[in-house]
């Protein structure tokens, strides 16, 4: 329903201010009252009637993104649940829902590229924002979701449907506001749209120039300013978020082309990601298994998977469009640079080597191609490792930082320079069946190292959740790390070691990696829910 507060700026608006305190003082307050009631029941006649115009438009839109079915989510709101679901793939559901219903209204929009590059960001002009509240509303209330104010920051409708009308209740001040939707998969383990959405700007039209321009309402990668008559054209959705899998003009959005200029984090080199395959047997396969999950889910960005197998391979695994190549004469630790048709960027995976959350190509290569390793905590017994003597000999520069383990970004040229020195990384404990945390791989330190003195290496310091399987309250630390979700990079050690077959920490991180990415990839030959997968 319309609020007073509404019915009373409508009043003001059409009714001069000297005949309004001319009624102040001389028509009582029950005719006042009156009046403004009517006009109330009026606006609510109106807003009902325009509610349910715009219902009729998205109902008659075709939207591929309805989900399967709807839950509940842990805090009470609705959740939809998709079959397969994604980060990039949720992203996009919101995409299309949106801009679907815009359309039908026919409503002009255009792509920006955002500053936060989690969420797609959409532009609308400022005298369509009426007319937007309407269809969003209508389009949630067939598919529910949620709305706040983006800018300024305000949040409190969160936890209200976007079909509510109080939902809406800060959408006349607000500059952008951002449309969430909910989505898990079947086995609710797995939840996504809280920090995504899609968020909307609505920009003002200044004619001060004789060529009319918009004026965004926040900043942006790009500019602010924009031609109102700019040519639109087709953009892929990895140039509007770093994030999102490297289509090509596959299904793109549509943007201006003052906006088709390229990020300064964005990489534009192929990036392909190498997995060791060491462990035969159920946790060896849960390993490489979850490795392939978390790529698929958290960097759809990596083009080949080269898997280097020093066992048979579990008989699931399977190629997909090319995508993946298992290796079976494998190189030696240090001349991965040797693999066929390797990129000349890639992701080295070692058995227990994961992704958390999503990345972009830009978290581990710059757009020169340094590669960004993540940094770990200098010890003294660190420093005392064979490796970084070995560091030093060849490079002449002391060694002064360690490297964690998790996925290592590396690079070809670089490791056939290295390669050519006859330096080679010393042998390494195998993590997997180590009764204690090893400290940094020597191949990856000496790597890591070289690339750092000759000025091709960025170290980082984004953490990483390194945990060993027999730690005895291994539970507990799995059972934060299943909540939180908010480290990019996990490595596990020691599922294979006799404490924890002793402990029962092996299945623990087994049952934990099940949970923890429960949509399988597209290089498995079992269904997810198939339990012939986990065999």
């Amino acid at each position: 329903m319309t609020d007073a507060n509404s019915a009373a700026r409508v009043y003001q608006r059409i009714v001069p201010r000297p005949v309004r305190a001319v009624a102040g003082s001389r028509v009582p307050p029950r005719v006042r009252r009156k009046v403004k009631g009517g006009l109330v029941r009026t606006l609510n006649r109106r807003e009902a009637r325009l509610h349910q115009r715009a219902l009729r438009l998205v109902r008659k839109g075709d939207f591929a993104s309805a989900s399967e079915r709807r839950t509940r989510t842990p805090d009470g709101r609705v959740g939809h649940v998709h079959r397969g679901l994604t980060v990039d793939l949720a992203r996009r559901l919101d995409h299309d829902l949106v801009t679907s219903a815009l359309d039908a209204a026919e409503i002009p929009w255009f792509a920006v590229p955002a500053l936060d590059d989690r969420r797609i960001c959409i532009a609308v002009e400022q005298q369509d924002k009426g007319q937007v509240r309407r269809v969003l509303r209508a389009l949630l209330e067939e598919h529910t979701g949620y709305v706040v104010s983006a800018s300024p920051v305000n949040d409190d409708t969160r936890m209200t449907p976007g079909s509510h009308l109080k939902a809406w209740k800060n959408y006349g001040r607000a500059k952008a506001i951002r449309v969430v939707w909910l989505r898990t998969e079947p086995t609710e383990n797995l939840w996504v749209g809280e920090d995504q959405g899609i968020e909307i700007e609505f920009w003002t039209v200044n004619t001060d120039l004789p060529h009319e321009r918009l004026v965004g309402p926040r900043p942006n990668r790009v500019q602010r300013v924009v031609p109102r008559d700019a040519v639109g054209i087709e953009i892929a959705f990895d140039r509007l978020s770093g994030y999102s899998d490297i289509d090509g003009d596959l299904n793109p959005s549509v943007t201006l082309e003052a906006f088709d200029i390229p990020r300064l984090e964005e990489i534009s080199f192929p990036v392909d990601a190498v997995l060791l395959w060491e462990h035969p047997g159920p946790w060896g396969e849960e390993l490489l298994r979850a490795t392939l999950r978390s790529l698929h889910q958290y960097a759809p960005w990596t083009d080949v998977i080269h898997v280097v197998a020093h066992a048979p391979v579990p008989p699931w695994l399977a190629g997909f469009d090319g995508r993946l190549a298992v290796v079976h004469r494998h190189p030696a630790d240090g001349l991965f640079h040797l693999i066929p048709d390797i990129a000349e960027h890639f992701l080295l995976f070692r058995p227990g080597a994961l992704l958390g959350r999503p990345t972009r190509p830009f978290d581990y290569f710059m757009p020169d191609g340094t590669t960004r390793p993540r940094r770990a905590k200098w010890t003294a017994e660190e420093s005392f490792a064979p490796w970084t003597a070995q560091a030093y000999a060849t490079t002449g520069r002391a060694v002064t930082q360690s490297y964690a383990p998790g996925p290592q970004p590396y690079s070809c040229s670089v490791l056939g320079r290295l390669a050519n020195t006859g330096a080679m990384g010393a042998a390494a404990p195998d993590g997997q069946t180590h009764p204690r945390l090893p400290e940094c791989h020597p191949a990856d330190g000496l790597f890591h190292h070289f690339t750092y003195a000759h000025g091709q290496a960025d170290p980082s310091g984004e953490p990483t959740a390194v945990l060993h399987a027999a730690l005895p309250d291994i539970s507990l630390r799995l059972q934060r790390l299943l909540v939180r979700r908010d480290l990019q990079q996990l490595q596990f050690f020691g599922l294979g070691s006799d404490e924890a077959l002793l402990r029962g920490g092996g299945k623990k991180v087994v049952e934990f990696l099940r949970r923890y990415f429960p949509v399988a990839s597209p290089f498995e030959h079992a269904h997810p829910e198939d339990p012939e997968t986990y065999t």
